[in-house]
């Protein structure tokens, strides 16, 4: 694999946008949080920054950066724009 701060930010990417598509588009959010509209937003943050873990471990310092970025600048979006509270 290679060692690529944008593989890792696009890998960081796949997450949050599957969060999205579940909540936006589908009704299982209201099934699994029902009274946390958040809920798979913090799945996939902790998705993230586990991958982001192994990646540091395993050497692939790059990819870990990457995933962390994505991760950032999910949570800042996740938070401009369904006005969370911090």
């Amino acid at each position: 694999m290679k060692n690529s701060f944008l593989l890792g930010l696009i890998l960081g990417a796949i997450s949050p946008a599957l969060a999205y598509y579940l909540t936006e588009f589908t009704e299982l959010h209201l099934q699994l949080f029902p009274t946390k509209p958040a809920g798979f937003y913090v799945l996939a943050a902790t998705v993230n920054l586990v991958a982001a873990w192994i990646s540091h471990k395993k050497g692939f310092d790059k990819i870990a950066t990457g995933l962390i970025l994505a991760t950032f600048l999910g949570m800042m979006w996740l938070i401009f724009t369904k006005n969370i509270s911090i």
